[in-house]
């Protein structure tokens, strides 16, 4: 089956996509660092011209619109809902964030740099107790405790996840008002919140989503309230050719451009009060080693395939972000 698939998906889909597939399908574990050379080495330059221009740039969004119409949970819940256990092979154990973290130093352990990003956002949200604050796809709490060691108040922390998985770890670890939810088509109470941030949720938005979601967002913050928003985007304006393995690893959702993002936070009324970039491939190589560090345990948990697809996922995230194509940016936001 998979020599049958492979000329076909390259075909429709490009020869990234085909070839990520294959290797995904494996019935074997895939070799490490042979999976990493692979993926985040040099191609021969034919090979690169193919794979920047094949599918053609008419056809990129035909292929995708499908995936844009399905609702958000299936997407959510293919990449998020794999294991608990599973994410605690590889994430740090602290805090347990799925997202970009902060090496300050070479000696920096994944641990300390998660820590040195954790303090980083909470300086940016400021929160003080008794602000009402919410994040937007909270994860397993991770923020939600930092905050909470900061302020010592709880019942003013809310959090949104599309992951039941999450909304699980969260009931039996952290207790924080945690709530299944869609936090792209939910109804927000008017002026109800001081702080609302998000780490990492906001790639899951959809080009046509962001400018309303941007008003709501507005609308839901006090006069003065401060928006913080930690995310990636692409670069490039126009639909890359690669842009379509990203459903391999979350179907629903691809990104918007940097210059869309701007425009929809501005049109909204948000002033940006701060703007940083960060380097995700760090994490991401971090993040490759703890899961192959625990290959063993991960096999007990997770089918073969989905161990492969996550050891792809990690090299491929880092080309995305190597080549240019893609930016960590963190932003404070001011609702004047």
């Amino acid at each position: 089956m998979r020599p049958l698939l492979f000329p076909l998906e390259a075909l429709i889909y490009g020869p990234p996509y085909a070839g990520l597939m294959n290797l995904i399908r494996s019935p074997k574990p895939l070799e490490a660092e042979p999976t990493w050379e692979l993926i985040t080495g040099d191609k021969p330059l034919a090979y690169e011209l193919v794979c920047g221009h094949w599918p053609l740039r008419p056809l990129r969004w035909p292929l995708l619109r499908a995936k844009m119409k399905q609702d958000h949970v299936l997407g959510i819940a293919a990449h998020y809902d794999v294991s608990n256990d599973f994410y605690e092979l590889f994430l740090d154990k602290k805090y347990m964030f799925y997202t970009c973290a902060d090496f300050n130093r070479e000696e920096d352990t994944l641990e300390d740099a998660q820590q040195n990003k954790a303090d980083f956002i909470l300086n940016l949200i400021d929160p003080q107790p008794n602000d009402k604050i919410l994040e937007l796809g909270c994860g397993w709490g991770s923020m939600l405790r930092r905050i909470h060691q900061h302020t010592g108040d709880k019942e003013n922390l809310f959090g949104l996840t599309l992951s039941k998985e999450q909304v699980a770890y969260n009931e039996k670890h952290n207790g924080f008002q945690v709530e299944f939810d869609n936090f792209i088509t939910r109804d927000y109470q008017p002026e109800f919140y001081d702080k609302i941030y998000s780490i990492g949720a906001w790639e899951h938005v959809r080009p046509k989503e962001v400018a309303p979601l941007a008003k709501k967002l507005y609308a839901a913050l006090k006069p003065g309230g401060r928006l913080v928003n930690h995310f990636f985007c692409r670069l490039p304006e126009h639909l890359f050719a690669t842009t379509i393995c990203s459903q391999i690893y979350f179907p629903g959702s691809i990104g918007s451009p940097y210059r869309d993002i701007v425009k929809a936070f501005e049109g909204a009324g948000f002033r940006i009060a701060q703007r940083t970039i960060h380097d995700y491939r760090p994490t991401l190589r971090a993040w490759f080693d703890n899961l192959v560090a625990n290959r063993e345990r991960a096999l007990e948990i997770v089918d073969v395939h989905t161990y492969n697809r996550y050891l792809t996922f990690f090299p491929v995230s880092w080309r995305y972000f190597n080549d240019g194509l893609g930016m960590l940016v963190r932003w404070v936001l001011e609702k004047p």
